[in-house]
């Protein structure tokens, strides 16, 4: 390794501008496809509240088709989800929320009267999303049951209505009915839409009156966590057969519930698919890859061009290694390894600078939808456990390797068969 550096300080010193050139233009090249990666995986990387994403199965919809052409979609009644989604072989622990988040009214004694996002959730929901309780604890069983007026702060929004967090057994009123605060938790990221919310306060199931399609649609979604050793399909394979079995019932009333590969992943979830679709998170996928080769391969290409330029001003030293006994393969592996040195530094630059671009500007290239409000949005830049884990250096690294195979291997390989005797003498290019 001590021979690359000098090599490259040797480079350094004699072809600047080359070499200057070939690290930018990597760190450029890393740069790109880290913030294409990163920017997409913001919405399957596991970290707390999400920390099960892997894990994480979602059920948010029903699709009813009428008859006659006509079909009504939208979210589920929780009658509609404990069929669908109840009781099913490979889940450890379901819970149930309310379909769509809306914000509220929310004051205090004295206060201003601010809007705030609420959330309706169970007592599991905390068990499968991994809250920082600063004050207080999350929603028991009995808490559901009985339907108390019990309510749970984010940090921020407690600290809005209180001015601090020390506010367990406080009174809120939100849309003019009291609550109690019954804890207080860490702010979360908007970009974590599954378990985003200003305040939560506890799930009840539907009333009569905000039941639709003779009750099958309603306001309440399932997040379910699979065993480890369950995957996906196993899962929406029975959810199928459920489907099955409703349609049995439904097809008395000449009504029929369109399946859509239910239920979903967090990869399925951030697609933004409609309730009456078939989200394709394969085609997703296969853009995304091909977008990652395109940013790959073009600085490859020029940087290969580079890199052959270095070489030409060494062919004596090929020509003089190979006659004292260098292999074809020694020659090849020595360029290789000096280029990967070049390579990793200007990766390491452009994994540097693609984190400070997404962590303060990610607002410029990241959609947020439509249910945040502007304060919101202010605040949904990704934080740094976000971006950094093993998952994001072990791509960096191995787009590095990739990049220097490609932009390298060619160049190297022609170096390595040079004739020793024309290479000593000069005559060869």
């Amino acid at each position: 390794m001590n021979n690359y550096i000098k090599q490259i300080w040797y480079e350094l010193r004699h072809q600047p501008m080359v070499t200057i050139t070939s690290i930018l233009g990597t760190a450029f090249a890393i740069f790109l496809i880290m913030a294409v990666f990163m920017t997409s995986s913001l919405s399957t990387v596991a970290v707390a509240p999400e920390s099960n994403r892997p894990r994480l199965l979602a059920g948010k919809y029903i699709n009813i088709d009428m008859g006659n052409g006509a079909s009504s979609s939208g979210g589920m009644s929780y009658s509609t989800a404990q069929k669908l989604y109840g009781n099913l072989n490979g889940v450890e622990k379901i819970c149930f929320t309310n379909g769509w988040s809306d914000n509220y009214d929310v004051s205090v004694k004295d206060g201003d009267c601010i809007s705030l996002l609420a959330k309706k959730v169970d007592n599991v929901f905390w068990e499968i999303f991994d809250f920082k309780f600063i004050a207080g604890k999350p929603f028991d069983r009995a808490t559901i049951d009985s339907e108390l007026k019990k309510i749970i702060l984010s940090e921020s929004s407690a600290k809005k209505l209180f001015g601090n967090t020390d506010v367990v057994g406080e009174e809120v009123k939100v849309n003019h009915i009291p609550y109690v605060v019954q804890g207080v938790t860490a702010d979360t990221s908007p970009l974590m839409p599954e378990s985003y919310a200003n305040i939560y306060i506890p799930y009840a199931p539907e009333s009569e009156e905000d039941l639709w399609i003779d009750g099958w649609g309603g306001d309440t979604q399932v997040y379910m966590l699979m065993d480890d050793d369950v995957d996906d399909d196993y899962i929406r394979k029975q959810v199928k057969s459920r489907y099955a079995t409703l349609n049995s019932v439904l097809k008395k009333e000449g009504k029929e519930a369109v399946y859509h590969y239910s239920p979903y992943t967090a990869e399925t979830v951030a697609l933004d698919f409609g309730s009456n679709t078939e989200p394709d998170a394969e085609s997703s996928r296969r853009i995304r890859y091909a977008v990652y080769f395109i940013l790959l391969l073009l600085p490859a290409i020029n940087l290969s061009s580079m890199t052959r330029s270095r070489l030409r001003r060494r062919v004596a030293e090929i020509g003089v290694r190979r006659a004292y006994g260098a292999t074809k393969w020694g020659i090849l592996n020595r360029f290789l390894s000096e280029n990967l040195v070049l390579t990793l530094i200007g990766g390491v630059i452009g994994l540097i600078l693609c984190i400070i671009f997404v962590a303060f500007f990610s607002n410029l290239f990241i959609s947020y939808g439509g249910i945040f409000g502007e304060g919101d949005i202010l605040g949904a830049n990704p934080t740094f456990r976000m971006m950094l884990n093993f998952k994001t250096f072990g791509i960096a690294l191995l787009l590095c390797l990739i990049l220097n195979l490609i932009s390298t291997g060619m160049p190297a390989w022609r170096a390595s068969r040079i004739n020793p005797a024309e290479a000593i003498s000069g005559k060869n290019d």
